[in-house]
């Protein structure tokens, strides 16, 4: 993890990343003069760094086009031999990533009017254009960790706290991020690290953040939250769901737990499980006896170092690839006609290798498309490793010898 330097201070970028409260007033200065701060990830050539305020707080993000001369491992670096999901051109795609950050039309409303006591969000917005499509929840939470960088691992460390997820996610928004046409800002919070000596302030922000959920019983003004899902309770009328950043709890009902639990079921099964991280996205609405009431969400799991999973074996390869300090991505699949999409790829051989996990051997359609992607991989001179889960240990695969480190 490389230095950074800003109004004469020189830290550690994970310092500022975990705690951004401490530096606070040195950032305000610097964003003053000279206007950004320095990434020391190359020694001979320090980058420029965008100082962006998101809610608050003042976080670190990459000088826009600049990615490419960062180094290998550094969190702002970018390859530009991959496309960012969105772009492309499409101006009727429901998430368009361009040079002013993501610009994102939502299947669910974030204003609700002529509100029905009880009722979950319609599946409709207020489109800005009728021919643009619009994204679910989970196309949403995984963009933001595909534009976050938190799809892949420099190998450089052993661990990732939530400041580090949270600098990572703010700064991935961009500059001038919308969501169904409203500032990021003021409709998706963040979670922020819990800091004893910020409680004050992130208990401020907080409470600023859901003043703004409102139900007047004729319009029900709505926002989303992302966090990690800390516990689904049962209460007198239904559930609550709290999560793991804060001891706030957002009620829902027993019929859509129940939904959640199928639709995500990979996730929901991990939440409790000390190896792995079940990441939410809610969307919340206030009733009109004042509480906030989840109306729809995503769960997404990660590994312990927040890697997004597709199922807990999963998860136990992220964790090893991690401790052995492999520098490996998870590809997510953003496109309909990507026809390889392995579970992994280590960055550190030459050329990489695609790592598959397979965990639903003897179903058709799951054995004809391993076939397919073994022709593909041959075709392509692309060497694999692959674990079958039920018939070999993690601990008995061996993993090409790393030949490019960095």
């Amino acid at each position: 993890m490389p230095d950074v330097t800003f109004a004469g201070v020189r830290v550690p970028l994970a310092e500022v990343q975990e705690s951004p409260a401490r530096y606070a007033r040195a950032l305000e200065r610097a964003k003053v003069t000279p206007g950004y701060a320095l990434c020391h990830c190359r020694a001979d050539h320090p980058r420029q760094l965008v100082i962006r305020r998101y809610g608050s707080l003042l976080h670190l993000a990459g000088w826009p086009d600049d990615g490419v001369h960062h180094a290998q491992g550094c969190d702002f670096q970018k390859d530009p031999g991959r496309e960012r999901a969105g772009t492309g051109g499409d101006t009727t795609a429901a998430i368009i990533n361009g040079p002013d950050g993501l610009n994102v039309r939502l299947d669910a409303a974030l204003i609700q009017r002529d509100v029905t006591p009880g009722a979950r969000a319609p599946k409709t917005g207020t489109a800005t254009r009728p021919t643009r499509r619009r994204a679910p929840l989970l196309a949403f939470l995984q963009t933001l960790w595909q534009s976050a960088g938190l799809t892949s691992w420099s190998g450089t460390s052993m661990a990732r706290g939530w400041g580090a997820v949270n600098a990572m996610l703010v700064a991935g928004l961009g500059a001038d991020a919308k969501i169904n046409g409203s500032p990021a800002d003021e409709v998706l919070y963040v979670m922020r690290r819990y800091e004893e000596s910020e409680r004050e302030a992130i208990n401020t922000e907080f409470e600023a953040f859901i003043g703004r959920i409102s139900n007047d019983g004729n319009v029900s003004r709505r926002s989303l939250i992302v966090g990690e899902l800390g516990e689904v309770a049962d209460t007198p009328y239904g559930k609550s769901i709290t999560l793991r950043q804060r001891r706030q709890k957002y009620f829902t009902s027993t019929e859509f737990v129940d939904h959640c639990a199928k639709t995500y079921a990979h996730a929901w099964r991990a939440v409790g499980d000390g190896n792995a991280r079940v990441i939410a996205l809610l969307l919340v609405e206030r009733t009109t006896k004042g509480h906030l009431r989840v109306v729809d969400m995503a769960a997404m799991l990660c590994s312990s170092t927040f890697l997004p999973c597709d199922s807990i074996h999963e998860v136990s390869m992220a964790n090893r690839l991690v401790a052995e300090r492999r520098i490996f991505e998870k590809p997510i699949r953003m496109a309909a006609n990507d026809d390889m999409l392995p579970d992994f790829v280590l960055l550190d051989t030459r050329p990489a290798t695609h790592i598959e996990v397979y965990g639903m051997n003897g179903l058709a359609t799951y054995e004809r498309r391993k076939a397919e992607k073994r022709t593909l991989r041959a075709a392509r001179g692309i060497p694999a490793v692959e674990w079958n889960v039920e018939r070999e240990s993690l601990e008995h695969i061996v993993l090409p010898p790393a030949s490019v480190r960095t």
